[in-house]
């Protein structure tokens, strides 16, 4: 039995070193090091160092070396799978067991890794050395960079030929594609629309180079393996600027996910140590600028927002973490949108207030000090979130700033009463105006109602459930609902009505999700998840549709719910684009009403651990945060632009619950 390459890498990188080795070991910081008496020999002198952040030890006197599983398995005398399950359970990781062909897959991994690693030094001696690299060279010295800055992030130049690199890697067509180095085999004609002859066609029907004729910078996990690239285009003297995106990325690959990877994260790690803080960039030229201005605690995200994973990933480097977003308004949404993730890691996010129009990179060029100041004087998240609504809110009239008050006292009774102070009240308080005081009442006010909501109906006593009540400032005028009226008491032959009505609304729904389960877009299907039914037969019918790929050949025979998978592969035949996406983003939409209606009731929150020690204050934080999250995703659900990355969220969410 082995344990896949990935989750025992996964362990490596969660696991503490220093935290490890140090509950048998008495260890001093010296450095960015930590020494002490070696365990696995007798001496007065220490000689045992321990690298935390690059996550490994050596003894300088009986040579003993290793990581995290090599230290437990010496120590406790375990094997490799025992001390990698050890200490996956105290990173809370689930491990998976290699399957038949798992190996086989492990292999390519490896293969494409190296194969990354080649085209990363290709790329970079070509910067290096190549005459036609000269364009590219000028272009980096005209950013400010010099040869050490070039060495020290493997920048390179990939040729405009066709396929520099692949005559170079030698490698079967099909790997490079898989590495995202080649694009889809494309057949060329010559310039004048004749067929090209032979010895050109032959080359046309190999896959051309995916990066041709781009400064390059390669992506490295935070082990720093070379994972991935982005390439920007060459700006050429007097010529027109090229077709094409500025950047190019490479794609999703066996070895890289961009929701993981943040870039400069493995050199950016160690010196996060030292400055106990973490700076987030949107960019790579943010972090090669912020590197420059003496910055180096700084990272990016590699096109994409700032996720759960990469929150995650974060943590393990420092608590306090300094969004360095673009300051335009996509930059200052993004920074809005990540403080349910505050809570969840423990973290203390900032964000820091550039000049407008610019961003770390052109900063650390054009004004170092600047950037650096910003920097150390970033506020706190909650700051920024209440100085958000205020930029949005009508404070020239008296509602309009009663209604800015009561939501930003929502984004402050997050925190519990005894951390939060007056000197975090203040500036807010002051911009309404109002005083600090009437504040801080709102505040408790809106912790108050976090479990004060308990007096709607059953619910089998309406369709649908309610929207928020009025005075918690989410929706405005745009939650998707009617306003909601309670009920007159139904007598009991109308309540027995309504409860019939409201089963046969219930069967007809989960038959319109089956529907969208038996159809052919597979990412619609990918975010059904069985809570979604709850009715038996509909649940049943679900899991045989997407536990049995032959279900539709024996439906004339007598499977078990024939008519129900029947009615759904009819429904299926007949959708038009992108119905089923609508029908699963629908269902989950109904799904999170109905969650915040039980959570707002008193019930247990879905899928989030119970601690008997955590202090009302805490259950009410926690209580809070969820209620916050869930009612961004029911808003997001509903808006077309932002709906699938919403359904996944929740998809996710109700897996793991």
């Amino acid at each position: 039995m082995s344990i896949r390459d990935s989750d025992v890498q996964r362990v490596r990188e969660a696991t503490d070193l220093v935290a490890l080795i140090g509950r048998r070991v008495s260890l001093k910081r010296v450095g960015s090091r930590h020494v002490g008496l070696c365990p696995f020999h007798t001496e007065k002198t220490p000689s045992f160092s321990v690298n935390g952040a690059e996550g490994f030890y050596h003894c300088f006197g009986c040579k003993a070396s290793g990581d995290a599983i090599t230290f437990l398995r010496e120590t406790e005398h375990l094997d490799f799978v025992e001390a990698v399950e050890q200490l996956a359970a105290a990173a809370n990781i689930e491990l998976t067991y290699d399957a038949p062909g798992a190996q086989r897959a492990n292999q390519r991994r490896k293969e494409l890794l190296d194969l990354l690693e080649r085209a990363a030094r290709f790329y970079h001696e070509r910067l290096m050395s190549s005459p036609d690299a000269g364009e590219a060279r000028a272009y980096l010295r005209r950013r400010g960079y010099d040869r050490d800055t070039v060495v020290k992030w493997r920048l390179g130049y990939a040729p405009p030929l066709w396929d520099a690199l692949r005559q170079h890697l030698d490698a079967p067509a099909d790997l490079l594609g898989m590495a995202g180095l080649a694009s889809q085999v494309s057949r060329r004609a010559s310039s004048t629309g004749v067929e090209a002859d032979s010895a050109n066609s032959s080359r046309a029907e190999q896959a051309p180079d995916f990066f041709r004729d781009r400064v390059m910078f390669p992506i490295s996990d935070a082990s720093g393996r070379v994972v991935s690239f982005s390439g920007r285009i060459l700006p050429r003297s007097g010529e027109p600027p090229a077709k094409g995106p500025k950047y190019k990325n490479t794609a999703g690959t066996a070895v890289y996910d961009k929701s993981k990877v943040l870039y400069g994260l493995h050199l950016a790690k160690q010196a996060a140590r030292t400055s106990e803080r973490i700076v987030v960039c949107e960019g790579n030229t943010d972090v090669i600028g912020c590197d420059l201005a003496g910055i180096s605690e700084a990272v990016a995200t590699c096109g994409t927002s700032l996720t759960k994973q990469h929150a995650e990933l974060l943590s393990r480097s420092a608590r306090r973490i300094v969004l360095a977003f673009d300051a335009d308004a996509a930059g200052q949404t993004a920074a809005e949108r990540v403080h349910q993730w505050e809570r969840e890691f423990g973290l203390d996010i900032f964000v820091a207030a550039l000049p407008p129009g610019s961003d770390p990179g052109d900063l650390a060029a054009t004004n170092p000090p600047a950037l650096r100041r910003a920097l150390d004087e970033a506020q706190p998240l909650h700051t920024f979130r209440a100085e958000r609504i205020l930029e949005r809110a009508d404070l020239d009239s008296p509602s309009g700033r009663d209604r800015a008050a009561d939501e930003a006292a929502e984004v402050f009774a997050v925190y519990p009463a005894d951390v939060l102070i007056d000197a975090d009240l203040e500036p807010i308080a002051r911009l309404i105006p109002m005083a600090v005081a009437d504040l801080r009442e709102r505040v408790e006010s809106a912790r108050e109602r976090l479990t004060d909501r308990t007096n709607s109906p059953a619910a089998d006593s309406y369709d649908a459930p309610p929207p928020p009540e009025p005075d918690e400032g989410y929706f405005d005028d745009a939650y998707p609902g009617d306003r909601w009226d309670p009920p007159e008491a139904p007598s009991p032959t109308t309540h027995r009505s309504k409860g019939q009505s409201l089963e046969r609304s219930v069967a007809a729904r989960e038959q319109a999700l089956l529907e969208a389960a038996a159809s052919a877009d597979s990412d619609a299907m990918s975010l059904i998840v069985p809570q979604l039914f709850s009715l038996p037969e509909t649940r049943e019918a679900y899991l045989r549709v997407v536990g049995e790929p032959d279900w539709r050949d024996r439906l004339n025979s007598d499977v078990p719910d024939r008519e129900l998978l029947a009615q759904a592969a009819a429904g299926a035949s007949e959708f038009r684009e992108g119905e089923a996406l609508d029908r699963v983003a629908m269902a989950l939409h109904r799904h999170v009403q109905e969650t915040i209606q039980l959570i707002r009731n008193g019930a247990e929150i879905p899928g989030a651990e119970s601690d008997s020690q955590q202090s009302e204050t805490e259950r009410l934080r926690l209580r809070h945060g969820w209620l916050v999250w869930l009612r961004e995703r029911e808003t997001e659900l509903l808006n077309p632009d932002l709906r699938v990355g919403a359904a996944e969220a929740v998809a996710e969410w109700l897996r793991a619950s």
